[in-house]
């Protein structure tokens, strides 16, 4: 039976992802597809995955087949640069897909690189409501909206940076 729940994930906090898809796997309900902030799991509870996501704007075959050989399973993507992996709980020989710091730190760089044109394309798009500015409501409602998209975006990008230089410093 599939069961879908909603739950929202900055880039910055993979991680607290990764435990929060662990834990629910743990309680017998295992990722099978994302789309938008919604996850659709498979109940099974007598199967435990570790989940661990890569993110990678090019990934071919050969991508995930490298995953798949190291003992990784590929489950899904989102927006076509997260990869979500999963392996068995109970694998401890399965390495972690990033252990060495310098990876970690070269996904992160990639991730900034990503947001900041994001974030660019956001601002420019707000400059033509800005330019014809009326004051109607709809013009509030959505700027306010991006105003929060934006704070949201600079504490991403800021706790990315920090994430850097946590690894640049060990």
């Amino acid at each position: 039976m599939a069961i879908r729940k909603f739950r929202l994930f900055l880039a910055s906090g993979l991680e607290k992802e990764e435990q929060w898809l662990t834990a629910m796997s743990a309680k017998g309900l295992h990722m099978k597809k994302y789309k938008l902030g919604f996850y659709t799991f498979e109940e099974d509870k007598n199967k435990a995955f570790v989940y661990q996501i890569d993110f990678q704007r090019l990934a071919t075959g050969d991508y995930i087949q490298l995953y798949e050989d190291a003992g990784w399973n590929y489950v899904d993507q989102s927006i076509g640069l997260f990869h979500y992996f999963r392996t068995d709980a109970s694998n401890e020989a399965v390495p972690k897909i990033y252990s060495d710091y310098e990876s970690v730190m070269e996904t992160y760089k990639g991730m900034i690189r990503f947001y900041l044109i994001m974030f660019a394309f956001l601002l420019l798009s707000q400059v033509g409501a800005l330019v014809t500015w009326k004051g109607y409501a709809l013009q509030i409602f959505t700027t306010a909206f991006a105003g929060v998209v934006v704070v949201l975006y600079i504490y991403m990008l800021i706790a990315l940076k920090r994430k850097i230089n946590f690894y640049k410093r060990n």
